[in-house]
């Protein structure tokens, strides 16, 4: 029998062996956009270390290649003209080993982060050899699904880029020829025109993405889903709620730019206080051209960072989404669902 024991906050949780609820008891009933952000959110915060653990083992690779490559870079660049030459080869060659890792990084860390979730619910350890020998039988058509989504959808944006960047010069011809000499009309105009055209863009792109959002759980959660069925299967969960899938989409992008600006605030901060102290023993010019890609190697580093520390939330997201929509189109009940350990259908 389900119990409640009051939390820290204002969540009602039930630890040990079933799921955490919000105030908003989203997982009894369909739940707004704004309900599965702050659940997101307030499942990542309970549940931080694992969630945290499984994005670090995830980007551990990335990370710790990045920064050995930062060593013979600083080294490299210490030297002569040629020595430079040599660390842009450097940069370039870790880029492209690493190329079919990040491909792959980010469909496994969506897979491991919903078996966590599952896992969590029913009170499991979680342990990197546990999640691996759930997602073993299914990794190789995860990994075709989402490279197969990845094409869909690299075909869908660029006819949205397309779209969207032939308004915009549309627009720039517009406001030139409309606004005269006048540049407070022209900046005006424009602002308008290009909110007017990035809005419904926004939408469309929007609408385009939310039936590629859930399938890393359809794939990981539904045994009778493979590769291909597995789309099949989101456009049956999705088409019924168009409308709210879009608008949670556009939701979680919103919250994924707060949550990146903030991090790269923090990011740009810390590069500011290396130039800083850098700059205290010579020339600041001097340091930014013969150091560029030290630093960039230095970004790129605290950039993974960023995903670790990013990504649970978002993938958490379309964890939630992917059950409100078979709420609202089954009348699942997950509790029952995550206690059998099963999510079929």
């Amino acid at each position: 029998m389900e119990t409640h024991a009051q939390s820290g906050d204002w969540r009602i949780t039930t630890r040990g062996a079933a799921i955490l609820q919000s105030r908003f008891r989203t997982l009894a009933r369909p739940a707004t956009p704004f309900e599965l952000m702050d659940d997101a959110v307030s499942y990542y915060r309970e549940n931080f270390r694992p969630l945290f653990m499984i994005s670090l083992w995830v980007y551990l690779i990335p990370i710790t290649v990045s920064i050995l490559l930062l060593i013979p870079m600083l080294f490299l660049e210490g030297t002569s003209s040629g020595g430079f030459l040599a660390a842009i080869g450097l940069e370039y060659l870790g880029l492209f080993l690493l190329l079919p890792y990040l491909i792959v990084a980010p469909m496994v860390h969506a897979a491991f982060t919903t078996l966590a979730f599952r896992m969590l619910a029913v009170g499991e350890p979680i342990t990197l050899r546990a999640l691996w020998k759930r997602l073993k039988p299914r990794f190789w058509q995860l990994v075709a699904n989402q490279l197969l989504a990845m094409l869909a959808l690299g075909g869908i944006y660029f006819v949205v880029w397309l779209g969207y960047s032939l308004l915009v010069l549309a627009v720039i011809f517009g406001v030139a020829a409309l606004a005269g000499g006048s540049p407070t009309l022209a900046i005006v105009l424009s602002s308008v025109l290009l909110l007017v055209v990035t809005i419904p863009t926004l939408v469309l792109a929007a609408m385009a993405t939310v039936w590629f959002t859930i399938l890393p759980q359809i794939i990981v959660l539904e045994e009778r889903s493979d590769a291909i069925t597995a789309f099949s299967r989101a456009v049956e969960l999705v088409r019924p709620n168009l409308r709210h899938a879009t608008l949670c989409c556009l939701a979680f992008w919103g919250i994924y730019a707060v949550f990146s600006i903030a991090v790269v605030s923090v990011v740009f901060l810390l590069l500011g206080i290396i130039v800083g102290i850098l700059s205290i023993y010579s020339d600041l010019e001097q340091v930014l051209t013969r150091w560029s890609l030290s630093l960039n190697q230095v970004y790129e580093s605290l950039t993974y960072v960023t995903y670790v520390l990013v990504m649970p939330a978002m993938y958490l997201t379309s964890i939630l989404l992917y059950f409100d929509l078979r709420y609202r189109n089954e009348g699942l009940d997950i509790y029952e669902v995550l206690q059998r350990g099963e999510a079929g259908v």
